[in-house]
């Protein structure tokens, strides 16, 4: 095989200028004068030098610029991670403060004479879209039946239903089955409070009684299941009706769907 010509190897005829070049700029420097082949040699390898002086600079600029990034990135990353964990111990501490206020609350409220309070934790509420129900756990050395009164810190909650070992199943207010006695904190008006879904409304009210909007009802005690007195909820909505009874609509007394914490009502023995 014919060897290449070194003419069409340019990286050896580069080598071999850049060679040249430091030949004549060596002599130049030993004889301390300019000639005309150093001056044109100059002229020649001065283009190439400034290119590769830029293209250095470039390079190193590039590369300063490449880890001043890549340390930038990492850095927000790093960031990110933190503020997704502060975020995480953010929401677990709003959720413990609102646990306690509610807590501090149900301690707080007033309790029925004649009865004992047993704490239970609110699990879950379930049954749409026509049954309401929440689901609670209790541990205590007490079985509670059904029919027993469940209240809040805002005041009636509803009744037991059903318990499987610690957990119990609570027929809430608003349920279209519940029907609580209630009486006006104001007029003393008498009915039964039957659960709409999210709200309730009071029946067997005559037009002519005096019912308003923003009227408290209260537990009357002759449903035979919550002690009389207890908040179940304000009057929202109050018209006459054609068959002589008032259509009222309450608004639970109890935030149904934010509670964590309830009492069991049980009886007290003399």
């Amino acid at each position: 095989m014919s060897r290449r010509s070194p003419v069409r190897r340019p990286e050896v005829l580069l080598v071999l200028l850049m060679a040249g070049y430091l030949v004549l700029l060596g002599w130049q420097v030993r004889r301390g004068t300019q000639s005309a082949l150093s001056s044109l040699a100059l002229g020649a390898f001065g283009p190439f030098l400034s290119i590769y002086d830029s293209a250095n600079r470039l390079t190193r600029e590039g590369l300063q610029a490449y880890f001043w990034q890549r340390d930038a990135a990492v850095k927000a990353e790093r960031l990110e991670e933190q503020n997704r964990e502060l975020q995480g111990k953010l929401e677990i501490s709003q959720a413990l403060e609102k646990e306690v206020l509610q807590l501090r609350e149900l301690i707080s409220a007033p309790k029925p004479a004649g009865y004992q309070v047993i704490g239970a934790r609110a699990l879950t509420e379930f049954g749409a879209p026509f049954g309401r129900y929440l689901l609670v756990s209790c541990r205590s050395d007490f079985s509670f039946p059904d029919r027993t009164p469940v209240i809040g810190p805002q005041g009636a909650v509803g009744r037991v239903q059903t318990r499987i070992g610690p957990l119990y199943r609570i027929l809430l207010v608003t349920d279209p089955s519940s029907a609580v006695g209630v009486m006006s904190d104001r007029s003393g008006v008498h009915g039964v409070a039957v659960g709409e879904g999210r709200t309730l409304s009071v029946r067997w009210v005559s037009n002519e009684a005096d019912v308003k909007a923003g009227d408290l009802f209260v537990t009357s005690g002759e449903d035979g299941i919550f002690p009389p007195g207890i908040r179940v909820g304000t009057v929202t909505e109050v018209s006459d009706g054609p068959d002589y009874l008032k259509r009222i609509t309450l608004s639970p007394a109890s935030r149904l769907s934010d509670l964590m914490w309830v009492l069991l009502l049980r009886k007290s023995h003399a």
